[in-house]
């Protein structure tokens, strides 16, 4: 790559964007460069675990206050009181999946369309949580554990900031990835061991982290 190509692929990043890649190399912009893709790729690795996580998990906690409520609406019953950020997180998925399926939307519709942070709010302390949804229901989502509810809800709000960062493409480079990674791996295990168990084998994550100093020094090449 000549200097002229570097720099309008730099152009194309925005130099604001860049400058934090220059900071951690040494204001090298070929090094700036090859941090910056592979912090694109390690962020890919991520997201398949994030994904798992997160599905199974919003699948469970829906599965067991439904069961708790009698109701696959479960948010709609008279007997939920949700914080306001709460009910506005659920009336703005409501008008969005009205706006895309019209009139006729299911649950299950919902469950996809509510946000991790919802789903992670509901083990926080909002309108007396703990008694409405942890100690009935929420907490036999996580099978084996053993700790506090405030506890978990940390480490749930943790990766939630974690997979936000990468779904605004933002960088995680600067990051402790292995205890992001096992952290993330902990939760799944108490959720889906199987999960958990596949990802401990198959995930990608374990290599792309050790590929980091070949590709700043050029010895592997990006992955794009």
């Amino acid at each position: 790559m000549t200097e002229e190509e570097a720099k309008r692929i730099v152009d194309a990043i925005s130099a604001e964007r860049f400058q934090p890649f220059l900071d951690e190399c040494g204001g090298d912009p070929l090094i700036a460069l090859r941090l910056y893709y592979w912090d694109g790729e390690a962020s890919r690795a991520f997201l398949s675990a994030l994904r798992d996580f997160e599905v199974s998990m919003r699948n469970s906690f829906h599965s067991r206050l439904a069961g708790r409520y009698g109701r696959a609406d479960w948010w709609d019953s008279p007997r939920v009181r949700l914080t306001t950020k709460g009910l506005q997180q659920v009336s703005g998925a409501k008008l969005a999946l009205r706006q895309e399926l019209g009139p006729n939307v299911a649950p299950g519709d919902m469950v996809a369309k509510l946000t991790l942070g919802f789903w992670v709010g509901l083990t926080g302390r909002g309108q007396n949580y703990e008694m409405q949804f942890w100690n009935p229901a929420l907490r036999h989502a996580f099978r084996g554990y053993q700790g506090r509810r405030g506890a978990l809800q940390q480490q749930l709000d943790h990766v939630r900031r974690f997979r936000n960062r990468i779904g605004h493409h933002e960088r995680i480079c600067h990051r402790h990835l292995r205890k992001d990674y096992e952290t993330l791996l902990q939760l799944m295990e108490y959720v889906s061991p199987e999960k958990a168990e596949l990802h401990r084998q198959f995930s990608q994550i374990p290599e792309v982290l050790d590929r980091k100093p070949l590709v700043l020094t050029g010895a592997a090449p990006v992955r794009l």
